[in-house]
């Protein structure tokens, strides 16, 4: 009679316990993210409707890009030193109650108040909502994991960018923000079901020392980084692979904010007005879900460096060649490019910063690196109204086309150290013993 030994039977319930915890997680990333793009584009349209004032919209993205530079770094520490999984239930808890405060009051004064403390929210969560989903899904499913985790965000921020004229028109600003609490609601409950743990054990605790010690025995010596630095930034400085993927996404992220100042004359300048604006904005979300998705099934450790120069690459490919293109037709599919290669490269980047990241840093190296990317994103932010204005929308796609192909350079170099270009296809199963 055939048996089941219990050691491979107890692997096999804990992988599946893995899987559904990711997929939980990817679920209430959707949800929240469809819900937060459609108050954004909601809180946009109360702010130009009661101002009038393109000024008053890049205040509002200046103000709430600056915030996060601020609060990212001190919410990585708090995400590395407090129960994550309490931490992220707290703050969907807390934005709920902040987007139903938003749809009570509605004022400029108001809407600017409250979208800077959601972003303080927003900056809490994410780091610890990242650190905790690498640990849940453990080494072997990291891309896996990010690809999922990616492929829910991307569909639920389209889907709300989407659905959003709609809704505004429909139900109204206030309504759209109140269905936004109800999302961060929902995201919560989905986190409240993932009873597995989302951190390893402080090291404060006799668990957590022992841990420690344990994964500090067996973690290979690194020539870039002889010990463990306290702090993200710390970690970033001392480690090449973080300083490289860093330099790369600040480079991209600058010349990101020229080509989001750019759209909108873009669609006015090819006589598209909103419906080509909203094309142009979906091509992109939809090129973004291709990449994640496939990215989850295609990459692994060994071709993460990889998938994030090919990413980088097709997106300033995409970027670059829109302001080159007669019409809209192949624009949008320029647009389908530059969104697979961002889809790609985000996954691969993901994954390849957790590897380099021991679990009690994870947050805080997360958070710093977010606090580099808001940085770089408000430097763009400041000089890109005067670029569109000057030379006009064309050439900025082409001058952050060629910007974005200068980023992928610390990239190509990491490639380089780690043994050059490898397929991007699934590495192959490890053959079993017996027969």
């Amino acid at each position: 009679m055939l048996t089941i030994d219990a050691a491979p039977r107890a692997a096999l319930l804990a992988a599946r316990d893995r899987r559904g915890a990711v997929r939980r997680l990817a679920l209430s990333r959707f949800v929240s993210a469809a819900g937060t793009d459609a108050s954004g584009v909601a809180i946009g349209f109360a702010l130009y409707a009661q101002t009038g004032s393109a000024a008053v919209l890049s205040l509002s993205l200046f103000l709430t890009t600056g915030v996060g530079a601020l609060v990212a770094p001190f919410a990585g520490r708090l995400g590395d030193r407090v129960d994550r999984r309490r931490l992220m239930l707290c703050c969907e808890l807390a934005a709920a109650a902040v987007f139903v405060a938003m749809a009570l009051l509605r004022t400029p004064v108001a809407l600017l108040a409250l979208g800077l403390l959601a972003t303080s929210i927003g900056a809490i969560f994410g780091p610890a909502a990242g650190a905790a989903v690498a640990h849940v899904a453990g080494e072997r499913r990291m891309s896996w994991a990010s690809g999922l985790i990616a492929t829910g965000t991307n569909v639920g921020k389209t889907a709300g960018r989407l659905c959003a004229g709609g809704l505004i028109a429909a139900l109204g600003v206030g309504s759209v923000l109140l269905l936004d609490a109800l999302t961060f609601l929902l995201s919560a409950w989905l986190i409240w079901t993932v009873r597995r743990a989302v951190s390893a054990p402080r090291a404060t605790s006799a668990a957590g020392a022992a841990a420690a010690a344990a994964a500090a025995a067996a973690a290979p010596a690194r020539p870039d980084s002889p010990r463990l630095p306290r702090g993200g930034f710390a970690r970033l400085r001392d480690d090449r692979t973080l300083r490289l993927l860093v330099a790369s996404a600040c480079i991209s992220t600058f010349a990101t904010a020229f080509t989001m100042t750019a759209e909108v004359p873009l669609a006015f300048e090819l006589g598209a007005g909103a419906l080509g604006l909203g094309a142009l904005t979906a091509c992109w979300g939809a090129g973004m879900i291709a990449g994640s998705w496939w990215a989850g099934r295609a990459l692994h450790r060994g071709n993460e460096a990889t998938g994030v120069l090919a990413g980088r690459l097709a997106m300033a490919a995409g970027v670059g060649l829109v302001g080159l293109q007669p019409a809209l037709g192949s624009m949008l599919a320029c647009y389908l490019l530059g969104g697979f290669g961002g889809g790609l490269m985000g996954v691969a980047a993901q994954s390849l910063i957790m590897r380099a990241t021991p679990d009690a840093l994870r947050a805080q190296v997360l958070g710093t690196i977010d606090a580099c990317r808001n940085v770089a994103f408000a430097a763009g932010v400041a000089g890109a109204g005067a670029a569109v204005a000057f030379a006009g929308p064309r050439p900025v796609y082409v001058a952050v086309g060629l910007t974005m192909a200068a980023g992928a350079l610390p990239v190509a170099a990491l490639v380089r150290s780690l043994g050059g270009l490898r397929p991007l296809r699934p590495a192959a199963e490890p053959a079993t013993a017996g027969g």
